[in-house]
């Protein structure tokens, strides 16, 4: 028996080793993307080795399953390479949808992230397997001649194997239902490659994307009174009875963070231990060298930074919003309201009739001919399909992006590989930008923050500046802190080329006049934010001395994603602070209450920043929630709570969850039938303006 035994172990050896180096690579992938050496649920990727098993054992060829194996090996090794660079760079895992952006994901690589520990582990298991395998080939035992037997008991184990993975797939699935979101809450997974590993993750991906993301119209009666619910009227509140009939100027800070012009946040002291700070000493030299009498790095930042504190000071400014979404879905909640899961909007439903845009709203509200709604990238126009979308389904008269611009003068610094510059941009679309002969909504969307964070030549003109203000001194090269120097310096610099862009639209806002003779920026509401934060290189971690570790419950999480949003009205009669937590899917309402506009709430995820009520974010592109005090894929599977989240916090935020899981999942039957087109669109603006009065 013992001999059996052995002479099975032998003939079988490659079997036995393909199952060995595939497991440990696995579970390498696994550790350094979701930090355990395990998988929670490991049954798809058991599956399949055990059908790729079945397959070799019926290779009566050494060599042939050695090859067979090796191949599969490889193909592993690159699944998980890839997902890992993804990991790497966009901190998110594999979903079916993510097969839409695979031209973008192309589009933005600049520099690979290779993982040192997977590529150094799983690149010695396959070299040792390779050499190993080969050597022992003519060592060990043929497999036996195939039998009937033998070969229809591994057929039927196939089979069974295959049934089980469906099996597998389906318990994964079963209780997913884009309709009806509510269980989202309540999940054990903790949207990590832990919970199924990245090549059990991606099969099982395919498998949802196959048979279980079909969602279901249901009850139209239902969906109609949930639409038009008198419940949840927003807006209307006369705020400050101020930006009636104005202006409405969004701009988009791809990667914008308070660090960008802050030593640190309003009574909050080393808020950003990694950002700016200067010594006493080196404040005393600077003023004997410039004249000046700076008495703390707030007195230097204003000085390099005068136009962005000069709107934080004259704005309503929101300390704690939080923003946790790729740029193109923070585009879209701040467009329109909303956003559904499992799909991404710019490619899925480029035709859809988005009724509750701010574009479409006030051209259906005060005319189609009386609003100018236009859009402005300095990037690529085809990036994200925002040319097809932004002007069909959110409703823009025009999309303008970097080669259009090029040709009305903007130098374009993409082919050389950098960013470019936001106030070449202004300059040469700002008449487009802020017509002077019709009420407009602008939304323009900077990409001059946006990483990576190596030196740039077209910054030469700040980097000039930080100098001269003794801002972010680079220590030698070679230092170990070099590198994070350096990205921060450009981050800086960068800021600065925003600040500029931001002073080009207060000149040209206080120096043209509408058809009345006012100042544009008297009838401007102008909105500022970041769509999420400084990720790149680790930046965000670093500055705000949180760990860079993924899954450590005590990351504060809720810090790491806090970014700027402020809101101008007119000159800034009305500044103030709100310290209430807040998100992006709070600007649309919050824009709709300063125009004055009632507005059906269903149909937006966030509240206004004047309302009592808090909103909760829900990140499609991140699968996670998220307030000031919680970060948590599932109230079961919470990665970061606050010490001051009491049960009182838990339960107000499970109610709030809740009602934006319903949200949601209406929302997906909407844009999944487009719903609210042709008849339905029209019955959606009749009843919008009555709700406002406008005959």
């Amino acid at each position: 028996m013992k001999q059996k035994i052995l002479q099975m172990l032998k003939t079988n050896y490659l079997i036995f080793a393909f199952w060995f180096v595939s497991v440990i690579m696995e579970l390498t992938a696994v550790t350094v993307t979701g930090g355990s050496f395990f998988i929670r649920q490991p049954w798809i990727y058991l599956s399949l080795m055990l059908i790729y098993s079945g397959v070799m054992y019926c290779i009566k060829n050494q060599n042939g399953r050695f090859w067979f194996a090796f191949a599969l090996l490889l193909f592993n090794f690159v699944i998980d390479l890839v997902f890992i660079v993804i990991f790497e760079m966009t901190d998110t895992i594999f979903d079916f949808a993510m097969l839409k952006l695979r031209k973008d994901g192309m589009a933005i690589i600049e520099s690979l992230p290779i993982n040192f520990w997977y590529v150094a582990v799983a690149g010695l298991l396959l070299s040792a397997y390779l050499i190993f395998g080969r050597y022992f080939i003519k060592r060990v035992p043929k497999p036996a001649k195939p039998t009937r037997l033998p070969i229809a008991v591994t057929a039927a184990a196939m089979a069974c194997t295959l049934v089980l993975h469906g099996v597998f797939a389906y318990f994964s699935h079963r209780n997913y239902d884009p309709a009806d979101l509510v269980s989202k809450l309540y999940r054990n997974d903790t949207s990590s490659y832990a919970d199924k590993g990245i090549y059990g993750n991606f099969f099982s991906e395919l498998y949802k994307g196959a048979f279980f993301s079909k969602v279901r119209l249901g009850d139209t009666d239902e969906l109609e009174n949930f639409i038009y619910s008198e419940e949840d009227i927003y807006g209307g509140t006369d705020m400050f009875g101020a930006a009636q009939g104005y202006n409405v100027i969004t701009v988009l800070g791809e990667s914008f963070e308070w660090f960008t012009f802050r030593d640190n946040m309003d009574g909050e002291d080393n808020a950003f231990p990694g950002g700016f700070h200067m010594s006493d000493e080196t404040i005393q030299a600077l003023n004997a060298q410039k004249g000046t009498d700076f008495t703390c790095t707030q007195d230097v930042l204003r000085a390099v930074y005068p136009n962005l504190y000069a709107l934080y000071d004259s704005s309503i400014a929101m300390t704690n919003f939080h923003a946790r979404e790729k740029t193109d879905i923070s585009e879209n909640l701040s467009a329109m309201g909303a956003y559904p899961t499992d799909k991404f909007i710019n490619y899925d439903y480029p035709h859809n009739t988005v009724v509750t845009s701010v574009a479409r709203t006030m051209k259906e509200l005060y005319g189609h001919d009386a609003i100018a709604a236009n859009s402005f990238h300095n990037g690529t126009a085809s990036f994200y399909n925002r040319r097809a979308y932004l002007t069909r389904g959110l409703g823009f008269d025009s999309f303008t992006a970097a080669d259009e611009m090029a040709h009305k003068g903007m130098t374009d610094y993409i082919p050389k590989g950098e960013r470019n510059l936001d106030s070449e941009m202004i300059d040469a679309c700002h008449k487009e930008m802020f017509p002077s002969d019709k009420r407009f909504y602008t939304y323009i969307t900077s990409i001059t923050q946006h990483g990576q964070y190596e030196e740039r030549d077209n910054l030469k003109e700040h980097y000039n500046v930080l100098d001269e203000y003794m801002l972010c001194p680079l220590p030698e090269k070679g230092d170990d802190n070099y590198d994070a120097a350096r990205n921060f310096r450009t981050y800086a610099a960068a800021g600065r080329e925003l600040d500029k862009a931001i002073g080009q639209i207060n000149r040209y806002l206080r120096e043209t006049t509408d058809q009345n003779g006012t100042p544009l920026i008297e009838k401007t509401v102008l909105v500022l934010f970041g769509d999420h934060n400084a990720y790149y290189s680790s930046l965000s971690s670093n500055v705000k001395g949180i760990p860079d570790g993924r899954y450590d419950t005590e990351r504060n999480y809720t810090d790491l994603f806090r970014v700027p949003f402020m809101i101008r009205i007119g000159n800034g009669e009305h500044a103030q602070k709100i310290d209430k937590f807040t998100c992006t899917a709070d600007i649309v309402p919050t824009v709709y209450d300063l125009l004055g506009i009632k507005t059906y709430g269903n149909l937006l995820y966030g509240h206004s920043v004047f309302d009592d009520r808090e909103s909760v974010l829900y990140s499609r592109a991140y699968d996670v929630f998220m307030t000031d005090q919680l970060y948590f894929t599932s109230l079961n599977k919470i990665r970061y709570k606050s010490p001051a989240a009491d049960q009182q916090t838990m339960t107000a935020v499970e109610a709030n969850a809740k009602k934006l899981l319903e949200k949601i999942s209406h929302t997906n039957r909407i844009f999944y039938f487009d719903y609210l087109s042709d008849e339905k669109a029209e019955q959606y603006y009749a009843k919008l303006r009555a709700l406002n009065n406008i005959a």
